[in-house]
């Protein structure tokens, strides 16, 4: 049986954390409609409509889904994910990102993925592209035929790395959210912000991204999140 977070006590640090979005990873092994983390997503929307409570998620695309997407192809249990709303009639998932690099999946078909990317980005809804040297080209094509988006540097690809130094953001446009992944712990969170800084503008927003870092033999503690974020937010208060 796969092991999920406890509903009530994702929203508890929800409500304690307003900066969280919690990235919840699906694919067509994970999260098929006869698998235990789509009925696990459909008690946390149910969770929000009956207790009013508002909570910030993200649907990372992985594996046969995102090939498939980037095809042009949309499986059934993903439109019903990328449809869900909360009770203040919110989208559940107000950002998609697409985990998929050249070389491993398909190479994606341009026009489908442009179609589809543009289809489903609006006001609501924003797109977060795995920015990396296997994906740049298409990346950038896809920015400079005006899809945008917001980019994750994670020059592992999920392994959990830390690099020495951290890349400037990837665009020089401020509306292009930049992120950062690799290794980043409740207790090298400082140190990574630090180069952070050191290649972004003062004044330009980010957002940093974990998982490995808050497991607990291959499972997420809930208290590792939170002590990731309180010290993420004593490093944002001490510049």
């Amino acid at each position: 049986n796969e092991h999920l977070s406890d509903v009530g006590e994702l929203f508890a640090l929800a409500q304690k954390f307003s900066q969280i979005e919690f990235g919840i990873q699906v694919s067509g092994k994970k999260c098929n409609f006869n698998s235990e983390r789509l009925q696990w997503i459909r008690e946390i929307k149910r969770y929000s409509l009956i207790n009013h409570l508002p909570i910030n998620m993200a649907l990372h695309i992985n594996q046969d889904w995102v090939e498939k997407l980037c095809q042009g192809e949309i499986v059934a249990e993903l439109v019903e994910l990328l449809n869900m709303r909360t009770f203040n009639m919110q989208l559940l998932f107000k950002r998609v990102q697409l985990n998929f690099r050249i070389g491993r999946e398909k190479t994606p078909n341009f026009d489908a993925l442009y179609q589809i990317a543009s289809e489903y980005s609006n006001s609501e809804r924003r797109f977060i592209l795995s920015y990396n040297s296997f994906n740049s080209n298409i990346i950038k094509k896809l920015y400079h035929k005006g899809l945008r988006f917001d980019c994750l540097f994670d020059a592992s690809f999920g392994e959990g790395i830390a690099p020495n130094s951290r890349e400037a953001p990837a665009f020089d446009d401020f509306d292009i959210l930049q992120g950062y992944a690799g290794g980043i712990s409740p207790s090298n969170v400082k140190d990574e912000l630090n180069k952070i800084a050191k290649v972004i503008p003062t004044e330009r927003e980010f957002f940093i991204d974990a998982e490995g870092k808050l497991k607990d033999d291959g499972i997420v503690s809930l208290k590792k999140c939170e002590q990731y974020v309180v010290n993420a937010l004593e490093w944002q208060k001490s510049i």
